[in-house]
């Protein structure tokens, strides 16, 4: 069940997240946060600890975002297919958007935020809930899947929600490889489908 969140806090989040889009972490102040969200400091420091605090919470914000992307689509999949072959069709489609060259920055962050957390309590705690909601989320599209026959039951729906996500941090040590170095989109995509359809197949 999603958590309630005050709107002022919402759009703080919101407009940090914003200006992630356009702007180097480091260069955003807390002037730029006060000023794009008509806010006032007060309002902020009542929401938040302190401006680390808020980006913490944008930061685990953008990490979920690609996630939550992914599950709508992998729900989509379980929702429109209409035979267990269409289904894995969709599921290697949804391969393709993930796990293109054109997300690197987005799994470069999710890293970067798992990293993070490391020596940071507060963050560590905070993407811990994030990550067992988004885990959730996926199992429960999962379990729709086998329900209707078309994923294995042979392996346990978290533990495909957790492997489904995995394999896409997993292009981060391709994203941070030198350029030259880059192995070929179409063959990362053919392998991870090759375990997908392995993984799915009933």
């Amino acid at each position: 069940m999603a958590r309630s969140i005050h709107p002022t806090k919402e759009k703080l989040i919101a407009t940090m997240v914003s200006l992630m889009d356009e702007h180097a972490l480091s260069n955003i102040q807390v002037d730029d946060v006060l000023r794009d969200s008509n806010i006032s400091k007060g309002s902020l420091y009542h929401h938040f600890e302190n401006f680390e605090e808020l980006v913490e919470s944008a930061l685990i914000a953008r990490f979920a975002a690609s996630v939550d992307i992914s599950i709508e689509l992998v729900g989509a999949a379980v929702n429109d297919a209409v035979s267990a072959e269409e289904f894995v069709a969709k599921i290697i489609e949804v391969t393709t958007v993930t796990q293109g060259r054109d997300r690197s920055k987005f799994r470069l962050e999710r890293a970067r935020v798992i990293g993070l957390s490391v020596n940071s309590p507060r963050l560590l705690e905070a993407l811990e809930q994030e990550q067992d909601r988004l885990t959730a989320a996926m199992a429960d599209v999962v379990r729709e899947g086998q329900e209707k026959g078309w994923v294995n039951k042979t392996f346990d729906a978290k533990t495909i929600a957790v492997f489904m996500q995995a394999y896409t941090i997993g292009r981060v040590i391709d994203d941070v490889a030198s350029k030259d170095q880059h192995i070929d989109s179409q063959d990362w995509n053919d392998v991870v489908n090759a375990s997908v359809k392995s993984l799915l197949t009933v």
